[in-house]
């Protein structure tokens, strides 16, 4: 008998007692993977999904709401940054 022959036979052996130990297991999760699925796709079809205008319109107030937002920070940190400058230049006589 061959080393390869033996290796073989015990790798096929071992596939089948795995197979029969967690056979139960792997088919409880098949069906509850099952269930999943078919929820989310019962849920799916419940979804109001918005109309193309609501969600240009949509963008177009949220890049708005980033750019003036972005301007604000810019400036706060402008405006900080020049308090900053002159109040450690007066103190420590820059």
């Amino acid at each position: 008998m061959s080393l390869s022959l033996i290796v073989t036979a015990a790798v096929v052996l071992a596939a089948a007692t795995a197979l029969v130990i967690w056979r139960e297991p792997a088919l409880a999760f098949g069906q509850r993977s099952s269930a999943f699925l078919q929820n989310v796709r019962s849920e799916m079809r419940k979804v109001s999904w918005p109309s193309m205008e609501d969600l240009r319109r949509s963008t177009l107030v949220i890049t708005i709401i980033v750019i003036i937002i972005g301007i604000l920070i810019g400036l706060m940190d402008w405006l900080f940054s020049r308090i900053l400058i002159d109040l450690f230049g007066r103190v420590f006589g820059g």
